[in-house]
């Protein structure tokens, strides 16, 4: 390999003129190759696609092997003079990105030499290939023009020149209208974004839940206004701390533009940076830096959205105006935020204490009122609390969040469900749905509880691709992918219901809700086997016991050992499902009449409840289904293969 000199003369030739700029040049410095155009670097075998920051520095050091390049040269080369971003920090990650790609580390530089408070050095040769030009890339051969058609070419591309001239001098006004649109309209429109987690600056792990927290509600303003496809937050948040490319990420998403930044809460300040990057170009759209008093959060996070979507030419509505809130208050309702969405028991207790004390010092917070809501709704339906505290506590707090604000859609969202699953008043819950969905179609959650609602409506086309939209929204949220499969599951689309839970066990292999829908699916289809070996795999310190159950006594023993566990730990409805299929039907009918007396949440799941099917013709079932307010037409559709 030569070694080129460091001259900056010498390592593009005696001229720049002497490389056609049609010609791509090609660099290759250790065992490396770069093409300068797509960005491919190439080791061996191996190729990596660079991303245009780190690209771009690269680039500018292998353009001056051995000298410094300093970081304001750097800055100037990524970043237009009027762009407002951290050009510190972002070029640290620029570097640290290039640095990984080329196995490289600031503490043993093999490639990239840093010279503190000045920049960095390139500190091994480098060699420019020049490709051959092909016969496309020579100029052709154009005859000898001569003097005559020259002078008359002339005198016409001079009066063009005139004509022209005099156009822009009568038509100024005009012209500057037309760079006006030409410019407004240069960025595309993006029809879907996704807002990946902003990374916490303040040094403190602690304050996790605050960037998370204020990502949540970035993704939701931006939900509310735009027109385009936001991914919700249990999707993003799995790229937290990632080191994938944002080509990788938003392929994975399937968006067409990420918004990454940073946070920083320090006292009463709460400073934000961010930036809205092309997928498919890595072109930087937009970035700002923010520096707010915490107490004006709200309103900061609503400004930082309402950019973003204007940038993408995705406004569709304004969001209302925002109002101040307590900063403690703001920081509890965080927290409440972060434990909700650790799905497990402990967390909607935790969450509900945060929201409580919360309220305590703001009472007139609508979205601490509306996370309580949220709370109580999940906590009732796995069972943590009972029915009647979920009903009473979670009702009250939606009611009250409508009441301070009634354009809460996330409040709407959780009232409705209410209604549907505790109320069973069908009616209520569709007017408070389609409200929900007018304020905020985005909802991933909320759309996902309006598709459950419409599955025990029996209208199971409707609930499926409303389950789908929701699971666009949010593609890598466990609860939403599983209850699709409960969708197909209810519909009697079995084979659709176990490929689904399955695709979902993809995701988390010890997904318990999954793995429900999954074996009940698989007991529908007659695949027994399948399901002890399921049972199996999900206990097997009992695998033994299981299949030796399964293969004297049967699979309907192992349901009647579950109804008898579930009965214990107070979920009726589900000990009721295990004994209606396992031949034990009066207890069955005697647990649901429980439910109905006490208002258990899933005892509106009995019109489309296909492990109730052998109940439906007793008169004690019928008489449960009109408690419920189920139609027969749409109770004898449900059952139907």
């Amino acid at each position: 390999m030569a070694v080129v000199d460091s001259r900056p003369r010498r390592f593009w030739g005696d001229s720049m003129s002497e490389i056609p700029s049609s010609i791509v040049p090609v660099y290759r410095f250790a065992d490396f190759q770069l093409n300068a155009t797509t960005g491919e670097l190439q080791c061996g075998m191996e190729t990596l696609q660079l991303q245009d920051q780190p690209l771009q520095v690269l680039l500018t050091l292998l353009e001056q092997p051995g000298q410094l390049v300093t970081r304001q040269q750097l800055v100037s080369r990524l970043w237009p003079p009027d762009t407002f971003v951290d050009y510190d920090r972002s070029l640290n990650k620029a570097m640290n990105k290039l640095r990984e790609a080329l196995g490289d580390s600031a503490e043993h530089p093999r490639f990239i030499e840093t010279l503190p408070r000045k920049g960095y050095r390139l500190i091994v040769p480098v060699e420019q290939i020049v490709p051959h030009p092909t016969k496309a890339e020579n100029p052709p051969n154009h005859p000898t023009i001569g003097a005559g058609h020259v002078s008359s070419r002339l005198w016409i591309s001079f009066a063009v020149l005139a004509c022209l001239a005099g156009l822009i001098i009568l038509n100024r006004e005009e012209m500057r209208n037309w760079l006006d649109r030409a410019g407004r309209t240069a960025t595309p429109q993006m029809n879907a974004l996704a807002v990946l987690p902003l990374e916490n600056l303040s040094g403190d792990p602690a304050e996790d839940y605050f960037a998370d927290g204020t990502t949540d509600a970035l993704i939701t303003n931006l939900a509310k206004m735009s027109a385009a496809r936001i991914t919700s937050r249990t999707s993003v948040m799995r790229y937290k701390g990632t080191k994938k490319s944002l080509r990788e990420i938003g392929r994975e998403l399937g968006v067409d533009a990420i918004v990454e930044g940073t946070i920083q809460h320090s006292g009463n300040r709460v400073g934000i940076n961010a930036q809205l990057i092309q997928v498919a170009t890595d072109m930087h759209l937009w970035a700002d830096s923010y520096d707010e008093d915490a107490s004006h959060i709200l309103d900061l996070q609503a400004r930082v959205a309402a950019e973003i979507a204007r940038k993408v030419n995705t406004v569709v509505r304004p969001l209302e105006q925002a109002h101040s809130v307590n900063p403690q208050a703001y920081g509890l309702y965080l927290k409440g935020r972060f434990y909700f969405f650790q799905y497990t028991g402990r967390g909607w207790q935790q969450a509900i204490d945060a929201f409580k004390r919360a309220i305590e010092i703001d009472p007139a917070f609508p979205e601490a009122y509306a996370g309580l809501a949220d709370s109580y709704l999940a906590a009732g339906a796995y069972s943590v609390i009972t029915p009647q505290e979920a009903r009473t506590q979670g009702k009250a707090a939606a009611l009250k969040a409508l009441e301070i604000d009634n354009r809460q859609a996330a409040a709407h969202y959780v009232l409705a469900s209410f209604y549907a699953w505790y109320d069973l008043d069908w009616p209520r819950a569709e007017a408070e749905f389609r409200r929900a969905i007018a304020l905020n179609p985005n909802d991933a959650l909320g759309r996902h509880w309006y598709g459950g609602y419409l599955s025990l409506s029996g209208r199971h086309e409707e609930a499926l691709n409303e389950h789908e939209r929701a699971r666009q929204l949010d593609p890598y949220s466990l609860i939403i992918n599983a209850n699709l499969a409960r969708a197909f599951y209810w519909a009697r689309r079995y084979d659709d219901a176990i490929a689904q839970a399955r695709r979902t066990m993809q995701i988390d292999p010890r997904f318990g809700v999954a793995a429900l829908w999954l074996e009940a699916s698989l007991r529908h289809k007659g695949l027994l086997k399948e399901a002890v070996a399921l049972r199996q795999s999900f206990s097997p310190e009992d695998a033994s016991a299981i299949e030796r159950t399964f293969e004297t006594r049967g699979f309907a023993s192992l349901l009647r050992e579950n109804g008898e566990q579930f009965k214990e730990e107070g979920a009726l409805v589900t000990a009721a499902r295990c004994f209606a299929q396992s031949e034990r039907k009066e207890e069955a009918l005697s647990l649901l009449e429980s439910c109905r007396e006490r208002g258990c949440f899933s005892l509106a799941s009995l019109n489309v409840e296909p492990d109730f099917d052998p109940l439906r013709q007793d008169p004690r079932f019928r008489k449960l289904l009109q408690g419920v307010g189920a139609r027969q037409e749409t109770a004898t559709t449900a059952v139907a293969p």
